[in-house]
Protein backbone atom coordinates (compact mmCIF):
# COMPACT_ATOMS: atom_id res chain seq x y z
CA UNK A 1 0.00 0.00 0.00
CA UNK A 2 0.61 3.40 -0.75
CA UNK A 3 0.86 5.95 2.43
CA UNK A 4 2.37 9.08 3.20
CA UNK A 5 5.27 8.71 5.70
CA UNK A 6 6.79 11.57 7.94
CA UNK A 7 10.59 10.34 8.65
CA UNK A 8 10.92 10.97 12.15
CA UNK A 9 14.19 9.60 13.08
CA UNK A 10 17.23 8.54 10.49
CA UNK A 11 20.28 6.42 11.81
CA UNK A 12 23.47 6.14 9.49
CA UNK A 13 26.68 5.14 11.26
CA UNK A 14 28.97 5.76 8.07
CA UNK A 15 29.58 3.44 5.01
CA UNK A 16 29.01 -0.40 6.47
CA UNK A 17 27.50 0.16 9.50
CA UNK A 18 24.40 0.32 10.73
CA UNK A 19 21.66 2.26 8.96
CA UNK A 20 17.76 2.56 9.68
CA UNK A 21 15.45 5.04 10.11
CA UNK A 22 11.78 4.94 11.41
CA UNK A 23 8.63 6.98 10.31
CA UNK A 24 4.76 7.70 11.09
CA UNK A 25 2.17 7.78 8.64
CA UNK A 26 0.17 10.90 8.10
CA UNK A 27 -3.30 9.79 8.64
CA UNK A 28 -3.65 7.00 11.04
CA UNK A 29 -0.18 7.49 13.06
CA UNK A 30 1.29 4.25 12.37
CA UNK A 31 4.93 3.76 13.08
CA UNK A 32 7.03 3.02 9.66
CA UNK A 33 10.56 1.23 9.76
CA UNK A 34 12.99 2.11 7.11
CA UNK A 35 15.23 -0.28 6.17
CA UNK A 36 19.07 0.52 5.80
CA UNK A 37 19.13 -0.37 1.88
CA UNK A 38 16.38 2.51 1.93
CA UNK A 39 18.39 5.04 4.11
CA UNK A 40 21.35 4.36 1.66
CA UNK A 41 19.78 3.90 -1.87
CA UNK A 42 18.00 6.83 -1.50
CA UNK A 43 20.68 9.29 0.45
CA UNK A 44 18.63 9.86 3.39
CA UNK A 45 20.17 11.58 6.66
CA UNK A 46 19.22 13.77 9.57
CA UNK A 47 18.21 16.71 7.46
CA UNK A 48 15.60 14.48 6.27
CA UNK A 49 13.85 14.55 9.43
CA UNK A 50 10.48 16.08 9.21
CA UNK A 51 9.84 15.56 5.70
CA UNK A 52 6.18 13.96 4.27
CA UNK A 53 7.36 11.28 1.47
CA UNK A 54 5.00 9.05 -0.29
CA UNK A 55 6.20 4.90 0.63
CA UNK A 56 5.84 1.80 -0.79
CA UNK A 57 4.74 0.27 2.72
CA UNK A 58 3.65 -3.37 4.25
CA UNK A 59 2.95 -5.14 7.33
CA UNK A 60 6.61 -5.41 9.54
CA UNK A 61 6.46 -9.27 9.75
CA UNK A 62 9.93 -8.99 12.22
CA UNK A 63 8.05 -6.75 14.38
CA UNK A 64 10.14 -3.53 14.58
CA UNK A 65 6.81 -1.37 14.02
CA UNK A 66 3.31 -1.81 12.37
CA UNK A 67 4.92 -1.09 8.83
CA UNK A 68 7.78 -1.54 6.71
CA UNK A 69 8.51 0.73 3.93
CA UNK A 70 10.31 -0.83 0.79
CA UNK A 71 10.45 2.21 -1.34
CA UNK A 72 10.30 6.68 -1.37
CA UNK A 73 7.94 7.47 -4.67
CA UNK A 74 9.49 10.00 -5.74
CA UNK A 75 6.17 11.98 -8.06
CA UNK A 76 6.51 15.11 -6.96
CA UNK A 77 8.18 17.88 -8.59
CA UNK A 78 9.41 21.39 -6.91
CA UNK A 79 6.35 22.80 -9.33
CA UNK A 80 4.07 19.88 -7.87
CA UNK A 81 4.77 21.29 -4.34
CA UNK A 82 4.71 25.14 -5.46
CA UNK A 83 1.10 24.26 -7.53
CA UNK A 84 -0.32 22.57 -4.25
CA UNK A 85 0.73 25.19 -1.80
CA UNK A 86 -0.59 27.82 -4.47
CA UNK A 87 -3.84 25.61 -4.33
CA UNK A 88 -4.03 25.73 -0.34
CA UNK A 89 -3.16 29.12 0.02
CA UNK A 90 -6.27 30.10 -2.37
CA UNK A 91 -8.34 28.47 -0.47
CA UNK A 92 -7.29 29.74 2.94
CA UNK A 93 -7.97 33.49 1.13
CA UNK A 94 -11.44 32.32 0.05
CA UNK A 95 -12.27 31.45 2.84
CA UNK A 96 -11.29 34.74 4.33
CA UNK A 97 -13.23 36.81 2.11
CA UNK A 98 -16.41 34.58 2.02
CA UNK A 99 -15.93 35.07 5.76
CA UNK A 100 -16.05 38.73 6.02
CA UNK A 101 -18.61 38.73 2.97
CA UNK A 102 -16.15 40.15 0.58
CA UNK A 103 -17.25 39.45 -3.17
CA UNK A 104 -14.85 38.32 -5.49
CA UNK A 105 -14.77 36.76 -9.06
CA UNK A 106 -13.20 33.45 -9.54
Amino acid sequence: MIRDVYITRIVDEGEGNRKFGFGITANDEQSVYLPGNMIAAFELCEDDVGTRNKMSVDEDKQGRSDLVAHTILIEDSALQQAYEWATEEIERLEGILQKHGIEYDD
